[in-house]
């Protein structure tokens, strides 16, 4: 049996595609209000995320003939999904920075043009909030927003790599028939 990487290195290496993946939804996100089609593809990336690390886990799991725990899962889990988010981050910033330089503040007016229109309760003070925000200048800068996504998706990835990581390891391996 050939020797497996130890798994801090082989987090580095999934997180790249991993990051690439999650750099699709954040485009998809950041031009869905412009091409509304794109709000799907988000959706779906965010769907198969999961997926994407359930099957790096279980690989990891199998490449081991099951010696692998959870916890040596649940790690490749967390740091396949931080190598992704950092990746992504950093992306995503150069987007909102280059390319949509007004995107927080054109999501923040879209919310007051059109919460306003919702009937009476919280929306109305919700609407109240975001036109202050707008007006004193509160909303957050693209490094704060891209920061947030950072702790979401990372804090995201921890939950749901527990997860995927229980039952990656929970899944018996097939035996081989030919042994005897």
């Amino acid at each position: 049996m050939e020797t497996q990487k130890n798994v801090f290195i082989k987090s580095a290496e999934l997180g790249v595609p991993f990051g690439c993946m999650l750099i699709v939804a954040s485009v998809s996100m950041l031009f869905g209000d412009r091409v509304p089609l794109l709000s799907v593809l988000a959706l779906i990336v965010a769907v198969i995320a999961p997926f994407v690390l359930y099957y790096y886990q279980r690989k990891r799991y199998v490449q081991s003939n099951g010696f692998a725990t959870f916890s040596e899962l649940w790690t490749l889990g967390i740091f396949t999904t931080i190598g992704g988010a950092l990746i992504c981050g950093l992306v995503t910033y150069v987007l909102i920075v280059y390319l949509r330089p007004d995107y927080v503040y054109e999501q923040a007016q879209f919310v007051v043009d059109n919460y306003k229109q919702l009937p009476g309760g919280r929306a109305d003070e919700f609407v109240d909030i975001m036109k202050k925000a707008i007006k004193n200048n509160l909303l957050p800068t693209p490094f704060d927003y891209c920061v947030q996504m950072f702790w979401l998706t990372s804090s995201l990835g921890c939950v749901g790599g527990a997860i995927t990581a229980l039952i990656a390891s929970k899944i018996p391996l097939k035996q081989d028939n030919n042994q005897q």
